[in-house]
C-alpha cells in the first residue's frame, strides 16, 4: 500500500487545478476555433469527413486530454505533452485551410500566447516545432493548397476567437498573478516569524523598530522598547534539557501575546532574549505592563520539574531618549544589563542618562 504525504497531496491538488484551468481554456479555444475553421472549409468545399474531424478535435479532444492528465503520475508534465499535441493539431487545420490569413494568424497567436503562459519558452519552443512539422507534413499531403482570401462570414466568426479567448486568458493570468502575489507575501511573512515561538524574528523586529522610530518622530507619539532575558537560561538548559528551555521560551512568548495590545510587537531578539515594541504608552502604563509580565512569568510552573523557577529581566527605553533606532536599542540593552547586575528578576527604565527602577506603591 502506498501512502501520500501532505506535501505530495498538496502538490497533486495544485497540479490538478492547473490541468483544470488548461481544460477550460482549451475547450473555449477549440469551440471558438471550430466556427472559424468550419467557415473556411465550407468556402473551400471540403467533404463532411473533415468537418467530423474538426468537431472531434473541438468537442472531444479537450475532455480526453483532461482525463489523461488527471490520471497521470505527473499531471503538469502530461498536460505539457497535451499542449504540444494541441499545437500539432493547430498545424493540421492551418494546412487544411490553405494558410487562410486571418484565422491562421489568430490561431497561431492563440497557440503561442497560451503555450508561453503555461510553460514559458521551453514549452513554446517544442510547441512551435510540433506546429511547423505537422503543418508541413499535412500541407504536403494535401498538395500545398493556398487560400489567401476569406469571406465576411469567416471574419465575423474569427473575431470571437481573437477577443473572447484573449480576454479569458487575461482573466486567468490575472487570477494566477494575484494568487502568486498573495502566496509570496505569505512566504515572506513566514520567513519573518520564529517557527517555534510564533512571534516575529529578529529580521522583522529590526524592520518594525526602525519604522516605529521614524513614525514616532514624525507624529510625535510615544513608544517604548522592552528587552526581556530569561534569567540563568543556560543553567536551565544544562539542568533540565533544551526541550524544557524551548518550552519556557514558548510560554514566555505566549504571555507576551496574551498581555500585549494588538498594536504592540513581540519578537524573538535572539537566543533566550525577547523584545517588545510598545506604542502609545505613557511611562506609568509601560512600567505596569512590565510588572504584569514579570509576575506572570514568576507564576510559571513546570509539572515535571516543580523545583524549576522561571524569572526574567526586563530593560526598558523610551523612544524620546533616543536619537536613532540603534541608539534606542542600545539604551534598552543598557537598562537590561543594569537589571542583571542588580540581581535579575526585575525591570528598569532608562531615562535621562540614568537607569530608574520602578517601585510599585
Amino acid at each position: 500500500m502506498s501512502y501520500i504525504t501532505p506535501d505530495e497531496a498538496t502538490l497533486k491538488a495544485r497540479s490538478r487545478k492547473f490541468v483544470w484551468r488548461i481544460f477550460i481554456m482549451r475547450q473555449l479555444g477549440t469551440t471558438l476555433c471550430f466556427f472559424s475553421i468550419a467557415s473556411v472549409m465550407w468556402d473551400m468545399h471540403y467533404d463532411f469527413f473533415y468537418f467530423a474531424l474538426l468537431a472531434t478535435n473541438a468537442f472531444v479532444w479537450p475532455t480526453v486530454a483532461c482525463l489523461f492528465s488527471m490520471q497521470a503520475h505527473d499531471p503538469v508534465k502530461a498536460e505539457h505533452y497535451s499542449l504540444i499535441i494541441d499545437s500539432g493539431l493547430g498545424g493540421i487545420w492551418i494546412a487544411i485551410m490553405g494558410l487562410s490569413p486571418m484565422p491562421a494568424l489568430i490561431i497561431t497567436a492563440v497557440l503561442v500566447s497560451d503555450r508561453y503562459a503555461a510553460g514559458g519558452w521551453k514549452l513554446l519552443r517544442l510547441a512551435l516545432l510540433a506546429l511547423c512539422i505537422v503543418f508541413w507534413i499535412t500541407w504536403s499531403f494535401l498538395g500545398y493548397p493556398l487560400n489567401l482570401t476569406f469571406s465576411h462570414r469567416t471574419v465575423w466568426l474569427s473575431l470571437p476567437l481573437a477577443t473572447i479567448y484573449m480576454v479569458g486568458l487575461s482573466v486567468i493570468s490575472r487570477h494566477l498573478s494575484v494568487r502568486l502575489s498573495k502566496r509570496n507575501r505569505e512566504f515572506e511573512r513566514i520567513a519573518m516569524m520564529d517557527p517555534r515561538l510564533h512571534i516575529p524574528n529578529r529580521r522583522l523586529f529590526e524592520q518594525r523598530l526602525a519604522s516605529t522610530f521614524i513614525k514616532t518622530q514624525r507624529e510625535q507619539t510615544s513608544a517604548y522598547l522592552m528587552l526581556l532575558d530569561v534569567d540563568h537560561f543556560k543553567k536551565i538548559n544544562d539542568n533540565y534539557g533544551h526541550e524544557i528551555g524551548d518550552y519556557i521560551l514558548l510560554e514566555v512568548s505566549n504571555i507576551l501575546r496574551q498581555t500585549l495590545r494588538t498594536s504592540d510587537t513581540p519578537a524573538r531578539f535572539g537566543g533566550d532574549e525577547l523584545a517588545v515594541i510598545a506604542i502609545h504608552y505613557q511611562e506609568y502604563d509601560v512600567l505596569q505592563l512590565a510588572q504584569r509580565i514579570l509576575e506572570k512569568v514568576q507564576n510559571l510552573r513546570l509539572s515535571n520539574h516543580e523545583q524549576c523557577r522561571v524569572t526574567i529581566s526586563i530593560g526598558i527605553a523610551s523612544v524620546k531618549d533616543a536619537y536613532s533606532s540603534s541608539d534606542w536599542l542600545r539604551k534598552a540593552d543598557r537598562a537590561l544589563y543594569q537589571v542583571k547586575n542588580s540581581g535579575r528578576d526585575n525591570f528598569h527604565l532608562y531615562r535621562n542618562a540614568q537607569v530608574t527602577q520602578f517601585v510599585e506603591e
